[in-house]
């Protein structure tokens, strides 16, 4: 599944909820025990089965996820590194348990459940003020997420960054796609991969949008999503930004941008790998897009050209829509 479907999609863990599912009322899951309450979540493009659940003598709701043996692995690790969040006071589900569901083969994942709607659907009706809150709120998120280091002994960012956007580049190559903003962050990428040369590697959540992001009272509730999750450069975190996020609400990037920093605007070291990673996204968006139907390629494009306009070709590498406050 591309990054341009994802965007696309309502959050699956907080629409879609419907009918009651029988099967599961009585399942007991320790440490909670006894489910007496569950919904199907039908929102979504992953393959885990949802449910939204909740238990005898406890308050509120929690997330069930039923998934495959396949993807254990990968799950041990998402479920390490909620927990990992938690300690630092990241604001998202929390995790409960994980372990062998009855059905052979299957697994199950236990998480909070964050009430609200995702912020792609609420913002762009929402008061200017309160999308800039939201935004510099996000930032705040992203700051602390950045502080899980990556494991010892991993191969460098750069190297791992710049195999990754050349194989993107060949992709398009190879496919002969392009336009004037794809020839622009393809310039970009030439002239300023070099930048990466000693930025660390720390934990990614992967796709921080606000698709991920879950929004009630008109504040931040939470951040969800993490099972894209990846290690690299933190301010490759933005690298979206200005393609996914920009479509929803300038204020909110302005305030995303401005939270990660404090609230101060940032200097000139974070304007330069902003901009290497806003046309890096576009590679990647583009890449990921170039087998789908033509009309996502062509949306992807105008995304791409909407981006090189912001950043005038990528002659400047902060983008236009930054100073509309």
């Amino acid at each position: 599944m591309n990054d341009l479907n994802k965007a696309n999609e309502i959050n699956s863990s907080q629409d879609g909820v419907s009918g009651h599912v029988p099967e599961l009322l009585g399942r007991n899951i320790a440490p909670l025990g006894e489910i007496i309450e569950a919904y199907p979540i039908r929102a979504g493009v992953s393959a885990d089965r949802k449910y939204k659940v909740h238990f005898y003598g406890y308050d509120g709701a929690y997330l069930l996820r039923l998934f495959d043996e396949t993807a254990l692995a990968f799950k041990r690790s998402e479920f390490e590194a909620l927990h990992r969040m938690q300690a630092m006071t990241v604001h998202c589900s929390r995790p409960i348990a994980m372990g062998r569901w009855e059905t052979e083969g299957t697994y199950f994942l236990l998480v909070s459940y964050i009430d609200g709607a995702d912020a792609q659907r609420t913002l762009p009706t929402s008061p200017k003020p309160q999308q800039l809150r939201v935004g510099m709120q996000a930032g705040e998120e992203l700051s602390r997420i950045s502080c899980y280091p990556a494991p010892e002994g991993m191969e460098s960012w750069s190297n791992r960054y710049i195999r990754r956007t050349q194989q993107e580049l060949d992709v398009l190559k190879s496919k002969g796609i392009t336009s004037c903003g794809v020839e622009a962050a393809t310039a970009k990428i030439r002239s300023s991969a070099n930048l990466t040369a000693t930025r660390p590697s720390v934990f990614l959540h992967g796709s921080f949008q606000p698709a991920n992001l879950i929004v009630h009272g008109g504040r931040l509730a939470g951040v969800v999503g993490f099972g894209g999750f990846d290690w690299g450069d933190p301010l490759y975190e933005f690298a979206r930004l200005g393609l996914y996020s920009r479509g929803v609400s300038t204020l909110f990037c302005t305030g995303q941008i401005l939270g990660y920093h404090g609230g101060q605007e940032p200097d000139s070291e974070f304007w330069e790998l902003y901009a290497l990673y806003a046309a890096s996204g576009a590679v990647s968006l583009l890449a990921q897009t170039s087998e789908n139907e033509n009309s996502e390629l062509t949306t992807a494009i105008e995304w791409v050209d909407r981006l090189a306009k912001d950043h005038e070709g990528f002659s400047n590498v902060r983008p236009s829509w930054f100073a509309a406050l």
